[in-house]
């Protein structure tokens, strides 16, 4: 199965579920389409927004051929032709202009000199179109309008002068759409051909916002060219089905026309049986339906999932034969921009024993339609594996709705609770989790209740038998002012212990530890492991007044760092007015006490903080400033292009890497002052000297920034679920050969001489048996046979196998 991603081809297998190749693009453009050629199944045609045709033979991974193109292109859609015992892939484009109006053009590959012919010129907002009957029929829609374009005949060679006749019927709202060639029974008033043979014909399915599918037979009867399109659209009656409570998603025709196939924003997959007019569910799907699509022979259906997962089921019993899942993001925010809306960050962590091993706060529920996105709160946490690229768990932290209906009597959607901050300790045993939860406004009836915040913080503790998070203890508003809950800022763990510390509204710091719950009956020593453990507050400082703050004013931001042998915490505080400009305080971790308060290091409210070695990184929304806390020097970084950053309170992301001796910042701007225009970007700087060694741009906005300590370099997630590594392995391999390469002094001619004379007999003994060590300790490596001790099956990706061997060669 191939499967099209945002800026890659995925090709899995369906017998075991594991990626087989990546086709990954290189220009970064988003994916439109791609197509299989018939008559080699191992070249693939790719199409990208730009306009770039690209031929792959995906089997080897290797690019073949590309063709550039001009212009934004929304859709593509491409038949191959048989012209002169030769297969011409013939491809219809929708691009918009730079004026606002939207064309169709027609492009073939066979002169890539030649631009295409553009046939429709439209400022109807057509956002999709389909190619029928070898190019003859051209359907576009958009909206509330449909275009159909009719040719009499096609010639790969007579593209130029290529003309369609357009007709234009009114619709509802349409959200997808599906054609299928068939043979059209003969009308009683028309004559029968002379061959006896039916005429083709071509059956249409729309699906509608409000729910309905309309189905039309052999439509394109009732558009003769004599008459306006309008007047032959009226007067024919579509059949009408309708299930689906919201809009729908997909439709699809079975491969013999008897079956229609349909997916909404409900996790059910509706299969219309068109004789009967019966329809049969496949409920309890885990998330909505994003597209259908049928097997070349008809025996497969696949299911592309909001949630980034692909199941393919058997057309007879609808039972799944494979099951492809990826990372299960949903964002938080339409692309649209808007100002109202807050980008949240998304909690995830690195498993400290397991580097390849990411865990991350998913929703429960991921919706297609931009209401569903907007509220998607993370409830569970989802394992994955980023060396092979595969789903490991899924875990639920916080209360889900197990109803299917997400909709209260009221009419408004059932709410989750949201994971805000999850952390793990050193020897991966114990995990923090801070999950929230508000009320909807449309609970309270004009009234604001002091209960309508709930926040929670749990603690888990690994089970290796059942290879789950087990719940030791939850904590009922961790944090709280007058009786009523306020949220918690902040999360870290204590490096090489078993704490935890959080930062609340109310300015207070806790302190979290496990202890032993004693229960009567039970003995000490061995008995003492099968006693259960819960967690307690050892300790409390109250921020108030420690920092110039007002007892009456409440935080908005904070952030919490430790040092990497855990004995010192950073505080960073906001300003709360221009006498007490923001702050960040040293505190003691071991006994709870405050030893030092440094003002002035960064302006506004504090982003993230991370320490690396001696220097203290924090970002603000402004700036980037790093601290040296032995010298006590502060130097401000400008990021460069920084527009109008959004929102100021998590515009930055900040990860630190002590192995390379780097840090990383991911932001997210406007450009100027249009709000619709953003740019995303990752910079990579060097702690020492404040140098800026990379810059990255991405598609989507950040959600997670993560330090890989294995490599040196960095993981970013994006809105997309999209994935990426940004290494350091150059100056990863110099710095380690400087730490672990022997020092050697030569004195005299030596220096020139052991570049010059070959063998052993010029060198002195302390030099033979260095280099028969240095020999020996190669030759028993045993690193690099643990990289390619894996079945060939579940291979990881070529970039993440060169990279283990790079590890392994390093190591030895």
């Amino acid at each position: 199965m191939i499967l099209g991603l945002d800026t890659a081809v995925h090709a899995y297998s369906l017998t075991t579920s594991c990626l087989f190749r990546t086709l990954q693009l290189e220009n970064g453009h988003r994916i439109v389409g791609y197509k299989l050629s018939p008559t080699n199944n191992s070249h693939l045609y790719i199409f990208t927004s730009n306009g770039t045709i690209s031929k792959w033979e995906w089997t080897s991974g290797k690019q073949v051929a590309c063709w550039d193109g001009d212009g934004k292109v929304l859709s593509v859609d491409a038949f191959f032709y048989e012209w002169e015992n030769n297969t011409h892939l013939v491809s219809y484009t929708l691009r918009e202009r730079n004026d606002g109006k939207r064309e169709i053009a027609v492009r073939t590959l066979d002169d890539p000199e030649k631009p295409g012919t553009v046939v429709l010129e439209s400022r109807m907002r057509i956002s999709g179109l389909r190619i029928a009957q070898q190019g003859r029929v051209v359907v576009a829609y958009g909206g509330s309008r449909i275009l159909v374009g009719t040719t009499n005949a096609f010639r790969p060679d007579t593209l130029g002068s290529i003309q369609y006749t357009w007709r234009e019927a009114p619709l509802p709202d349409i959200t997808c759409l599906d054609i299928r060639e068939s043979e059209s029974p003969v009308h009683p008033r028309t004559q029968p051909s002379k061959e006896g043979k039916r005429a083709e014909g071509i059956d249409l399915v729309l699906g509608v916002t409000d729910g309905p599918i309309l189905i039309y037979h052999d439509f394109l009867r009732f558009f003769p060219n004599d008459t306006k399109g309008r007047e032959g659209w009226k007067a024919l009656s579509p059949r009408k089905l309708h299930w689906h409570r919201g809009p729908v998603n997909t439709v699809r025709w079975s491969k013999d026309g008897n079956y229609i196939l349909s997916g909404g924003n409900e996790p059910v997959m509706v299969l219309w049986q068109l004789d009967t007019g019966k329809n049969q569910f496949l409920p309890h799907l885990p998330s909505a339906i994003s597209s259908i699509a049928v097997s070349p022979t008809g025996n497969l259906y696949v299911l592309k999932l909001a949630n980034n997962s692909t199941m393919v089921l058997s057309a007879r019993e609808l039972k799944p034969c494979a099951t492809i899942t990826g990372l299960q993001l949903c964002p938080k925010i339409s692309s649209s921009g808007d100002s109202s809306q807050s980008l949240h960050t998304t909690a995830a962590v690195l498993h400290p024993q397991y580097p390849d091993q990411l865990l991350i706060a998913v929703p429960t529920f991921c919706g297609t339609s931009e209401g569903h996105q907007n509220s998607a709160n993370t409830s569970v946490i989802q394992a994955y594996d980023m060396r092979t690229n595969s789903h490991v768990s899924r875990q639920a932290v916080a209360r889900t709705n197990a109803t299917t209906v997400r909709v209260s009597p009221e009419g408004y959607e059932i709410r989750t609770p949201d994971i805000k901050y999850l952390d793990i300790c050193e020897d991966g045993k114990w995990m923090a989790t801070v999950d929230a939860w508000s009320k909807s406004p449309l609970d309270f009836s004009g009234k604001i209740r002091t209960d309508s915040h709930e926040e929670f913080l749990k603690f888990w503790r690994w089970n290796s038998n059942s290879t789950l998070w087990e719940l030791v203890t939850r904590v009922d508003s961790p944090h709280f002012v007058d009786g009523s809950t306020v949220p918690v800022l902040g999360l870290a763990c204590r490096p090489h212990t078993h704490e935890f510390v959080t930062i609340g509204v109310d300015a207070t710091l806790r302190f979290w530890c496990p202890a032993i719950r004693q229960r009567s009956g039970l003995n000490k020593g061995q008995a003492a492991e099968s006693q259960s453990t819960t967690w307690k507050c050892r300790n409390v400082i109250d921020l108030q007044g420690t920092a110039g703050s007002n007892s009456s004013v409440p935080l908005n931001a904070a952030s919490l760092a430790f040092s990497e042998d855990g004995s010192a915490l950073a505080v960073c505080l906001p300003s709360q007015s221009a006498t007490k400009p923001s702050s960040v305080l040293l505190i003691d971790a071991q006994n709870a006490t405050v030893h030092y308060n440094r003002a002035g290091i960064y302006s506004g409210d504090p982003c993230s903080a991370k320490f690396i070695g001696s220097h203290l990184v924090v970002t603000s929304a402004r700036s980037v400033s790093v601290w040296d806390t032995v010298n006590d020097l502060v130097r401000v970084i400008g990021l460069p292009d920084m527009g109008t950053i959004f929102p100021p309170s998590a515009a930055q992301l900040l990860a630190v890497n002590s192995r390379s001796q780097t840090f990383a910042v991911a932001t997210r701007c406007y450009l100027g002052n249009n709000l619709g225009s953003t740019k995303s970007h990752v910079w990579v700087y060097d702690v020492e000297t404040l140098k800026l060694l990379s810059e990255h741009d991405l598609r989507d906005y950040p959600l997670v920034l993560l330090s890989d300590r294995r490599s040196g370099g960095y993981i970013i997630i994006d809105a997309g679920s999209n994935l990426r590594r940004l290494g350091e392995l150059d100056k990863v391999s110099q710095s380690v050969r400087s730490r672990t390469s022997p020092i050697s002094l030569h004195t005299g001619l030596a220096d020139h001489l052991s570049s010059r004379v070959s063998g052993h007999k010029h060198k002195s003994l302390p030099q033979l048996a260095a280099l028969d060590a240095e020999k020996l300790s190669h030759s028993q490596t045993p690193q690099l046979a643990s990289v390619f001790d894996i079945p060939s099956f579940v291979l990881p990706p070529a970039n993440a196998l060169f990279r283990d061997v790079i590890q392994s060669l390093l190591a030895g």
